[in-house]
């Protein structure tokens, strides 16, 4: 049976601990949980796991400082780390990677997803220990170097029955792999002289409870046969298929990392008999012969998995594209409608490019929009926020560090600027960068070079530019809290993101777009908004602009029980300004929308038939109320209308009776 590896699951969460058990155990590895991170590093050293699946969010110790703990410790500091978290931002997998994980998985996570990367990362793991090994292998024969240094699995395969047929002077060689869920041996090389026996063998399989060569496999013990006639495991099928006559045989089991992977077969030696020398020489040769083809076929493993690697990351990357394209800036109003054609104007040059907006406006949506328009999109796209990171850190993430530029800096990393090269950079918040920075930052750009901390040598960078910002830079720069020659460098060409107050005209396109991103994500069907929770998102000025929104439409969504979002739903500080700034809907309503396409024609018309047919609802009851005071009953009579249904139309209009009563006692 094959040995599975041993994977360290770390999680603080019973319930995610439980999923990744029953998940894992039923693919067969072995398992061990921890809940904190001293005990992750506890267990890590005890039992060297073969993986560790490590949580970020733990009691004591997060689990990037896990994850450099045990890269710092040198007897577990190989042992592969994939980082689970809810946190799936760009920032936190810069975090995993620079604290030296192999990879990251955002929960919640695509089970086979997890299964494809546990099993490719083992089983590189695998492949790195078994290299080791077999660097500390003598070479016993010449042709050791040769399989040493052979790493396509089929060429290998046939070098080492060509040289062993040569070597023991044989009539016949093969290797027969062990299958193991089948209990089944069977040719993926074989080197005859007598016509017709290869590709006779090569589509033969047979049970490991038959034959010598089963026998081998079973046993796993060498045979040395000089009468294959006489020998009561002997089996004449294949004989008998091929025409060829077996006479002696010598056949060693190859023994791999975890269990046997099959058996090293030679039949008829030519001058004489089969000795005892030729059985110690084979079983030495064995060892290497083994572990050369365990690291081919981790090889061939590996080249597979970096091609589904390279799709995937391909088909992502083109993903990527989709989701930050100027298609998906949504609006129609003309202050989005220019910004859009002026960006993309611009993506077309290398020129550094300056955005105004407030907080939420989409600054960084838009600026990876630019990029992946432009000619450096096949390159990297990369953020940085100058105001979340500390100002003693920022020069480092920017530029990079050799090791031992400060007292932390274990080893050299590379900034963000040579990670941007060829691609472009996003400074966000540019106007909290330090003065101190902005005079280095003005170096890169007038001449496209950085010096990394603690260097004396310069580094050539190619990295466009665009820098973001919510405040007013000449402000700033009047007050000498910004430099005026990187302000002008920097606003060669700027563009104004609007606030989402202002382009009211696009919250039906927003919320729309929203609910359908939502509905995908959830596995919901939601179809719209009821009028009067769209009159009082109409009304609010949201501060946060669309990434308020889109929280809002969010949170909604999971409270939405039917197909329509209400305004019950909504948040209180939402319906309040629908209640006191009615003038606001108003002018919200008159505002042109313009339908793009049939779809959004027709859904503009059925609102508009229902909010006409509405307005006269409401006309129709003020009218009746203010003349029957507010009494339902009087007011039924009067109207010739059932008084449940009237009652049921005044709460659907959410009318105060009261106020009616109130205006005829004066």
């Amino acid at each position: 049976m094959e040995h599975k590896s041993t994977i360290l699951i770390v999680d603080d969460e019973p319930a995610v601990l439980n999923v990744l058990e029953s998940l894992l155990s039923s693919q067969g590895y072995n398992l061990i949980s921890a809940t904190t991170g001293k005990e992750a590093l506890e267990k890590a050293e005890e039992k060297s796991p073969d993986l560790i699946l490590l949580d970020v969010m733990m009691p004591d110790v997060n689990g990037f400082e896990v994850c450099r703990s045990l890269r710092a410790n040198p007897i577990i500091a190989e042992i592969p780390v994939i980082i689970l978290t809810g946190l799936g931002d760009r920032e936190s997998k810069l975090k995993g990677i620079e604290s030296g994980a192999d990879d990251f998985l955002t929960k919640p996570f695509d089970r086979t997803e997890l299964i494809a990367r546990v099993r490719i990362i083992t089983r590189l793991y695998r492949y790195r220990q078994l290299e080791n090994k077999i660097s500390r292998l003598s070479s016993v024969y010449d042709i050791s170097s040769t399989m040493n240094s052979t790493v396509d699995i089929d060429a290998l395969l046939e070098f080492i029955i060509l040289q062993t047929k040569e070597l023991i002077n044989v009539e016949g060689a093969s290797i027969l792999f062990y299958d193991n869920e089948k209990e089944e041996l069977y040719f993926p090389t074989v080197a005859v002289e007598h016509k017709g026996v290869k590709n006779c063998l090569r589509e033969s399989r047979f049970s490991i409870y038959s034959g010598i060569a089963g026998w081998v496999a079973r046993e796993e013990k060498s045979a040395l046969v000089l009468d294959a006639e006489k020998d009561e495991r002997f089996c004449k099928d294949i004989d008998k298929n091929t025409g060829f006559i077996t006479k002696s045989v010598l056949c060693v089991p190859l023994h791999g990392e975890n269990g046997i992977i099959g058996v090293l077969e030679l039949v008829n030696k030519k001058n004489g008999n089969f000795t005892e020398d030729d059985q110690i020489l084979l079983e030495a040769m064995s060892t290497n012969i083994s572990a050369s083809i365990e690291k081919a076929i981790l090889h061939r493993d590996l080249q597979r998995a970096e091609a589904l690697l390279r799709r995937h990351n391909l088909k992502m990357k083109k993903q990527d594209r989709r989701n930050y394209c100027f298609e998906n800036i949504v609006g129609n109003s003309p202050a989005i409608i220019e910004l859009i054609r002026n960006s993309e104007e611009v993506s077309l040059t290398d020129t550094n490019v300056l955005i105004h907006g407030e907080t939420g406006t989409g600054k960084e949506l838009l600026a990876q929009a630019i990029h992946n328009s432009s000619l450096r999109a096949e390159n990297n796209f990369v953020p940085i926020n100058c105001g979340a990171i500390p100002e003693n850190l920022l020069e480092s993430e920017l530029f990079g560090h050799e090791k031992g530029a400060f007292t932390s800096a274990t080893s050299r990393k590379i900034g963000r600027f040579e990670e941007a090269d060829g691609g472009t950079l996003f400074l966000d918040e540019i106007g909290d960068m330090p003065l101190n920075l902005q005079v280095k930052l003005l170096r890169v750009l007038e001449e496209g070079i950085i010096r990394p901390l603690g260097s004396n040598q310069d580094v050539i960078v190619d990295v466009r530019v665009i820098a973001a910002t919510h405040q007013d830079l000449a402000k700033l720069v009047s007050k000498k809290e910004f430099r005026h020659d990187l302000y002008y460098r920097l606003k060669v060409f700027e563009l104004e993101l609007p606030p989402l107050k202002d382009r009211k005209e696009d919250i039906p396109l927003l919320i729309k777009h929203f609910i359908a991103d939502y509905n995908e994500k959830m596995g919901k069907q939601i179809i719209g908004v009821e009028d009067d929770a769209l009159d009082a998102l109409y009304a609010y000025d949201y501060p946060g602009n669309i990434r308020e929104l889109r929280n809002i439409i969010e949170s909604t969504m999971i409270l939405c029980k039917s197909n329509m979002i209400n305004c019950e739903i909504l948040p209180e500080e939402i319906r309040n300004a629908g209640l006191v700034n009615s003038d606001k809907i108003l002018i919200a309503k008159k505002t042109k929308v313009v339908p793009r396409n049939n779809e959004e024609l027709k859904y503009i018309k059925a609102k508009a038939r229902k909010r006409a047919e509405e307005q006269v609802e409401r006309i129709f009851l003020a009218e009746l109320l203010s003349e029957t005071q507010g009494n339902i009953s009087e007011a039924a009579r009067e109207a010739g209308m059932n008084r449940s249904w009237l009652a049921q139309l005044v709460s659907k209009h959410q009318l105060d009776l009261s106020r009616f009563r109130e205006n005829t006692g004066s």
